[in-house]
């Protein structure tokens, strides 16, 4: 009658203590990959300020019958890892009276700032085009609204204005925007105020976050 023989290992106390260290470092590895991960892919950006530029660019259309007509495109381009929002925002379009040539210079001179102008001077005249809009990212806009442009893409909105080309041979497009990283929070304290020549813009007790920008544009003939 034979018998079966069973050998069993004992680990040693040094090995013991290697396994252990094993199963802690890969453990820890795991745990410092899913932390590296989710810290670069969700809390880091989240830090992060917005980057974004506000282009407003003009394409210039057919003219019929002395109207020319142009397509205004109001641009939103975030650069940025976090998504932006646009609580506000104000567009104007002025036709533009060009001035006789006066011949004077007029000179701005400062340590950091030097502006030489002698050209032909224009001048605002009259309102052609004028829209306002209070989103959810203000205290009093319409809840429902928002203008979110995800990380690295861009939006635009656009306006097709006609101009009495002989009128008015030169527009100007004053543009305010307020916007900040998305969600906004604490919503911006902003309110609507008619300008001198019958436009709407955006006023607010903050400026953390306001954009203005002013855009000459010349119709060509």
């Amino acid at each position: 009658m034979s018998r079966e023989l069973h050998v069993h290992s004992v680990p040693t106390r040094a090995e013991q203590i290697r396994t252990a260290v094993e199963i802690i470092a890969i453990v820890a590895a795991g745990l410092w990959a899913l932390y590296t991960f989710v810290y670069e892919q969700r809390i880091k950006p989240l830090a992060e300020p917005p980057e974004f530029s506000l282009p407003t660019t003009v394409d210039q259309g057919p003219t019929i019958d002395g109207v020319a007509f142009l397509t205004i495109h109001k641009r939103v381009e975030n650069t940025g890892d976090v998504g932006v929002d646009i609580a506000a925002e104000s567009l104007n379009v002025y036709g533009e009276k060009i001035g006789l040539p006066t011949g004077g210079v007029k000179r701005i001179d400062t340590p950091t700032y030097v502006k030489i102008n002698a050209d032909v001077p224009r001048e605002p005249v009259a309102l052609l085009f004028s829209i306002v809009k209070l989103r959810a990212g203000t205290v009093t806009g319409n809840q429902k609204t928002n203008f979110y442009t995800p990380p690295h893409s861009s939006d635009e909105e656009t306006y097709l204005v006609a101009v009495p080309a002989k009128t008015y041979p030169v527009i100007k497009i004053d543009r305010v925007d307020y916007i900040a990283k998305a969600p906004i929070i604490p919503k911006m304290p902003v309110a609507i105020v008619k300008t001198r020549l019958g436009g709407y813009i955006l006023r607010s007790s903050v400026i953390n976050g306001e954009f203005d920008s002013s855009t000459e544009y010349a119709i060509r003939p």
